[in-house]
């Protein structure tokens, strides 16, 4: 039963409570005036749905109203019933009106004109929510029939023709279409063909048969016009509709119209879209599954070969589990599918072939339908022409880059070393950055961001034809929403903006000069007079000029990965992952970054000057934590770059870490090697001549040391001296390679107990690296570890007590101490 409203008031809720059911008649107007309402519904009118129980039991959950979105819309037409279910999400009161007659309604409206306002406001609400929902179960449903249809076919085509008795009108309108298909000439695949079953092959299937051409041109009009009334002020739209009530109610009657179309619409894709699931599985008719899985058994029984038909079955498992899952999470829907006995057979059938359950049920992270360039939106189209024409680059050279271009998009192997393709790829590449940076400055100095030019200057995107058009709609999709705490990720865009306000200085050359050593470097050649000098400084222009120079065209390609076959255009050949999964997300790295850190807690700390005139504080180190700036390139990449250690030559500045936005890596064997290299490069920053000095104790001055002597190291034994042998050799003798390749070992392996190293660098590393506290203790328990353990908790204990004693004099009077004096403390005490 749904909410007896006997008189007008508020009405409190609890969470689950069924407000109101689809079909019920409207008899009153009522507004959400706290919490939040589900809106299900259950295309009751197809299914002939009229009990109130099985109504939600076959609801889909669409969506949720806020406050001041108000229920009974249609509450001034006769007869009107509601459109959808409504169920509080949490504790929920809505303030109810009876409405008995539609004059009564007409009279409410003219004493509270606001509602009115809010009543058309409500239907536009629910008419975009709706239309957003349908585009969506739409997408899922194509999807679904893409892949249910390519299976229905290959049913037949793996069967040979053999009778088969099968009841499903579905599966004999599938054999009509391979049997059409066929005779028309097209061969399929005979073998395992996952690429086959995802791939759109509509136009074949329907070959000589009328497609149904939908035309959304009426409807997509009528939606652009609810976004845009939805975003008009608050007392225009106030102002308007309070003028006169009948038309109001008129142009609410309208717009109620197109409510209504819409929720048939989607009501109708719903059932669709069920459908073609429960033909993939289900657990009362014939389905997809179970005909392939009875042909398995079969063979099996008869000793003959079924392996191709359980990887299909492996593969539909995968497909109608994530299926499931989704439909279950974002609508509310129990399929009822046995999914357990689902993988019970999978299991079953393939332990009779060389396929494990794993490799049968392969992964299917998400279905996608194939689409085609017409389908792209307008604005990404054609955009190698666009960006030239923006960048204002020199005719000639925007000729022969564009020679060069379409001699690329004709290399059968473009990743080929011949020279002819180098040669290729070097006029791409040799004009591309000249292209990139003069988009890039007329972008964030005008200030105008279209989405190509995001997609060009962030992913690298500048040909259509050089990627499939469902790469191209994974780039315009992409929206990193996730936020960080500590640590800043920036897009290319992004860092930029940063360089050309000023709130960032630009980075170090491949030279590794910072930008006025750069200038001074220019005007020693003569290149720039003392004046260009100073104007070149003080320019945000020349400072962005400059890092698109220098830092992006130096490190684009490192990161990469590889330099020898590196082009500077996103292809999908370099593609390796799917986009959306290989793209680096903000709140991933701050994660990893955490992770690492929660393992080697000093990764970023390091000693700075702290001054405090009131305390007649001059000088005085105390650790601190600065994290570095990520900074995302655009491409698809497999290596990340530690590019600064300092970004200035303040001790307390920020270190630049670049990785690539795209990668299939792990982003922990990224971000590894690249602490590990910041580690290094901090420390010999920080001691500047003295970093190899043994008399001060610091990882490099330790490393270079055990490297340089490890032949006269009594305490490596003959195996640990060959082995750390072939690994200088391996790391070119390069003293931070052979650190930063123990680092990684330190990290993973030695954290857990796991002994990867030998003594003498497990000595340095723990008093250089040391773990967090809680993991040194828990290590403190094996015998390799205990006697460092011990050494390094006593040294740390003194300095603390050193520090505490130094301190008291601040703190004697009864003060507090300053935080950074406390917190240089708490480092060696508690951490």
């Amino acid at each position: 039963m749904s909410v007896n409203i006997e008189e007008n008031g508020n009405l409190k809720l609890k969470p689950n409570t069924i407000i109101f059911y689809e079909g019920e008649n409207i008899e009153n107007i009522s507004i959400v005036t706290n919490g939040e309402i589900d809106v299900y519904i259950s295309s009751k009118e197809i299914l002939g749905i009229e009990d109130e129980n099985e109504i939600m039991r076959y609801s889909c959950r669409l969506f949720s109203i806020p406050r001041n979105i108000m229920l009974g819309i249609g509450s001034y037409k006769s007869n009107s019933k509601y459109m959808f279910s409504f169920k509080a999400k949490n504790d929920t009161e809505i303030y109810a009106v009876k409405t008995p007659t539609q004059e009564y309604v007409k009279n409410f409206f003219k004493v509270n004109k606001a509602y009115i306002t809010n009543m058309y406001h409500s239907i536009a609400y629910m008419i975009l929510k709706s239309y957003e929902e349908y585009v969506k179960i739409k997408k899922i449903n194509d999807d679904i029939k893409i892949i249910s249809s390519n299976l229905a076919v290959m049913y037949f085509n793996l069967q040979q023709n053999k009778s088969k008795n099968i009841k499903s009108e579905m599966f004999k309108n599938y054999k009509d279409t391979y049997e059409d298909s066929i005779n028309s000439g097209f061969n399929f695949p005979t073998s395992f063909d996952v690429d086959f079953i995802r791939a759109d092959h509509s136009e074949i299937y329907m070959h000589n048969k009328n497609q149904f051409i939908e035309n959304n041109e009426k409807l997509e009009f009528e939606i652009d016009y609810v976004r845009r009334f939805l975003t008009m002020p608050k007392n225009i739209k106030t102002q308007f509709f309070t003028y006169d009530i009948n038309m109001s109610l008129d142009a609410s009657h309208m717009l109620y119209e197109n409510l209504k179309t819409i929720s048939s619409m989607l009501k109708t894709e719903i059932v669709e879209a069920i459908e073609n699931i429960l033909f993939l599985s289900s657990n009362e008719n014939e389905s997809l599954f179970g005909e392939y899985l009875k042909i398995a058994i079969d063979l099996d029984k008869q000793d003959k070969d079924n392996e191709v038909w359980v990887k299909y079955i492996g593969f539909m498992s995968s497909v109608i589990k994530d299926i499931y899952n989704k439909i279950k999470t974002e609508y509310d829907y129990d399929l009822n599918i046995d999914l357990e006995e689902m993988e019970s057979a999978v299991k079953r059938v393939s332990r009779s072939t060389n396929i494990s359950s794993e490799e049968a049920a392969l992964e299917s992270d998400e279905i996608r339908v194939t689409i085609g360039f017409e389908e792209l939106p307008a604005e990404v189209k054609n955009p190698t022409k666009r960006l030239i024409d923006m960048s204002g680059i020199e005719e000639g050279k925007a000729k022969n880059f564009m020679k060069s271009l379409q001699a690329f998009k004709k290399l059968r192997d473009k990743f080929s070393t011949e020279d002819d393709v180098r040669k290729i790829r070097r006029g791409v590449t040799s004009v591309f950055f000249e292209i990139y940076r003069e988009v890039a400055k007329r972008t964030i100095i005008n200030g105008n961001r279209s989405k190509l030019v995001e997609m060009f200057l962030n992913f690298g995107y500048m040909d259509d034809e050089l990627l499939t058009p469902n790469q191209i709609m994974d780039l315009y999709e992409i929206k990193d929403k996730s936020k960080t705490k500590r640590v800043n990720v920036y897009y290319i865009d992004e860092w930029l903006q940063k360089i050309y306000d000023k709130d960032e200085p630009p980075s170090v050359n491949g030279f590794g000069q910072d930008y006025r050593e750069a200038l001074r470097e220019l005007k020693k050649r003569g290149t720039i007079s003392d004046k260009e000098l100073e104007e070149h400084w003080e320019s945000s222009s020349k400072r962005l000029e400059y890092e698109v120079d220098n830092m992006i065209e130096t490190t684009h390609r490192l990161c990469y990965g590889q330099v020898s076959v590196y082009f500077p255009i996103l292809h999908k050949d370099m593609i390796t992952k799917d986009l959306e999964r290989a793209l680096i997300r903000r709140d991933v790295m701050e994660k990893s970054i955490k992770e690492i850190t929660d393992i080697d807690f000093s990764a970023f700390y390091r000693e700075v000057l702290y001054k405090n005139k009131e305390l007649n504080i001059e000088k005085e180190l105390v650790m601190q934590e600065v994290l570095p700036n990520i900074i995302l390139m655009p491409t698809f990449g497999s290596r990340a770059i530690m590019w600064e250690e300092l970004s200035s030559r303040q001790k307390n500045s920020t270190g630049r870490f670049l990785f690539p936005i795209f990668t299939s890596e792990e982003i922990e064997s990224l971000l590894l090697p690249t602490i590990g290299a910041f580690r290094w490069e901090l420390c010999k920053t920080m001691l500047g001549p003295a970093w190899n000095d043994i008399t001060q104790m610091s990882i490099t001055s330790e490393y270079s040391d055990y490297v340089q002597f490890y032949k006269k190291n009594r305490n490596l034994s003959d195996e640990s001296k060959e082995k750390l042998k072939i690994q200088i050799k391996k790391c070119r003798n390069n003293l931070r390679e052979v650190f930063v390749s123990d680092y990684n070992l330190w990290i993973r392996y030695e954290s857990k107990g796991i002994m990867r190293l030998n003594r003498v660098a497990r000595g340095i590393l723990y008093r250089q690296v040391p773990f967090a506290k809680n993991i040194r203790e828990e290590l403190s328990k094996q015998p390799m570890f205990s006697e460092i353990a011990n050494r390094f908790k006593n040294i740390r204990s003194k300095k603390a007590t050193e520090l505490e004693n130094r301190y008291f004099k601040f703190t004697k009077t009864g003060n507090p101490l300053p935080p950074e004096l406390q917190h240089h403390i708490e480092f060696y005490k508690d951490m």
